[in-house]
C-alpha cells in the first residue's frame, strides 16, 4: 500500500484568503465499506499533514497562511455510512492534541475546516 497522497485537485476558495483540497470518491465499491472508510481516513489525515507541514504551501505559494477546506466530493457511494464517519472524523481529528498544537502556532494555515457533497449518478 502507498503512503502517497492522491488528492485531485487544489483550488482557490470563493473567499480570498481560502483555499480548497478535493478529494474525490467514487462508488460503486468493490471491498467492503470498512476498507474503503480506512482508505478515505488516510487520505484525510494525509491532506491534513500536507497543510501543517507545509507542503502545500510549497507546492502553491500563494495559499501559505491561508484557511483551508480539505473537500469529500462523493459520487454513488453508500451515504449513511460515509456521512456517519467524516462526521466522527471532522469534528473530532482537530481536538486530538498534536493537531490541535500544531494548528494553533501554524505559519502554513490559518484554519482548516471539512466539507462534504454527495451525489448519485445513473
Amino acid at each position: 500500500m502507498s503512503d502517497e497522497l492522491v488528492v485531485d485537485f487544489v483550488a482557490r476558495g470563493d473567499l480570498p484568503g481560502h483555499w480548497k483540497m478535493v478529494l474525490v470518491e467514487e462508488g460503486p465499491w468493490d471491498a467492503s465499506i470498512e476498507d474503503q472508510l480506512r482508505r478515505i481516513q488516510r487520505r484525510l489525515y494525509g491532506c491534513l499533514d500536507a497543510i501543517l507541514d507545509g507542503q502545500l504551501a510549497e507546492k502553491f505559494p500563494d495559499s501559505k497562511g491561508a484557511r483551508v477546506s480539505i473537500q469529500l466530493e462523493c459520487f454513488n457511494v453508500p451515504r449513511p455510512e460515509v456521512e456517519d464517519f467524516f462526521d466522527r472524523f471532522s469534528s473530532q481529528v482537530l481536538l486530538v492534541d498534536d493537531y490541535r498544537r500544531d494548528l494553533a502556532s501554524n505559519a502554513y494555515t490559518s484554519g482548516i475546516d471539512f466539507k462534504i457533497a454527495f451525489q448519485n449518478i445513473h
